[in-house]
């Protein structure tokens, strides 16, 4: 990976673990060293930090790259997952320049002189193991798994479910789908023995590792990320970015990046780089609808 892209290589000072969050981030960091250090925030105009939500992640690492190619001197640095509450809570407390949100932000983070644009869409599929040799699901059947009641794939193999912990997004929007999917959400929940994964990244790592496994993703993730997973259409539909454009695939994830105001000079031009034409092609080609318009 090129130097300028290298992960998390940026010190964070003692001001900037002020909150729990921040100190999240700090174990991150160091879980993640490389060795090599930049100067801390304050004193490096040049080194944008970004940090959010995992899904975004990969995808901000490659426009990123084609960012710096065009500014001399810039370097970008994005942190390992913290979260969306976490990347959040960072950028507040000045640890990070721009945070990835999977949502909008509260009226307390508002508060705390935080702003955000959405900047695009991205399909949320139901993905399953190579070794699962399917391509295509009911939701009927994703509420069985959850359930309990449906533990093996048509063509034999146990059905492993991978679960996100009980506070992750996707969850609650499974659980505005039906009556029927909330009560398999909270079956999926309290069933025993199953593996809960934290991040975004954890979760990919699993569904690669465990033959036979279930679980979601974003599409924006995994194209990004180049995972060895298999995107499941569901009810006939595939989870494609032109299938959510005319609104046939309805599962979807909004990504949002956010700024702390008055923006530096360096946030504000990768904001102005995220606006541009080539920052579109890249998101459309990692799975994603651009939403900021290049004329703005």
């Amino acid at each position: 990976m090129p130097a300028h892209l290298r992960t998390s290589r940026c010190r964070v000072t003692s001001a900037d673990l002020a909150r729990r969050d921040i100190m999240r981030m700090a174990a991150a960091l160091s879980a993640a060293a490389t060795g090599v250090v930049c100067p801390a925030l304050a004193a490096d105009p040049d080194c944008v930090r970004i940090g959010g939500t995992g899904m975004a992640l990969a995808t901000m690492r490659v426009i990123g790259q084609d960012f710096t190619a065009g500014e001399p001197g810039t370097t970008v640095d994005v942190m390992p997952s913290l979260g969306t509450s976490g990347g959040l809570s960072a950028l507040a407390a000045g640890a990070i320049d721009l945070a990835l949100s999977a949502r909008p932000l509260k009226d307390n983070e508002s508060g705390k002189k935080l702003q955000s644009q959405a900047y695009a869409r991205t399909p949320l599929a139901f993905v399953a193991h190579q070794s699962a040799a399917v391509d295509r699901i009911t939701l009927d059947a994703v509420a069985r798994i959850f359930n309990g009641d449906l533990t093996t794939w048509a063509k034999g193999g146990l059905i492993r479910l991978v679960r996100r912990e009980p506070s992750d997004a996707d969850w609650s929007l499974l659980r505005s789908l039906s009556p029927d999917m909330a009560q398999a959400v909270e079956a999926a929940l309290q069933r025993p023995g199953l593996l809960t994964v934290a991040t975004d990244q954890e979760n990919g790592d699993a569904l690669e590792r465990m033959t036979g496994s279930f679980g979601m993703m974003s599409i924006g993730q995994l194209r990004a990320e180049a995972r060895h997973l298999v995107p499941l259409a569901l009810d006939g539909v595939s989870p494609e970015v032109n299938e959510l454009a005319v609104g046939r695939y309805t599962l979807l994830r909004t990504l949002y990046i956010a700024w702390r105001g008055p923006i530096s000079p360096k946030a504000g031009r990768f904001l102005a780089f995220l606006h541009s034409g080539q920052a579109a092609s890249l998101l459309s080609k990692l799975g994603h609808i651009p939403l900021l318009d290049p004329n703005v």
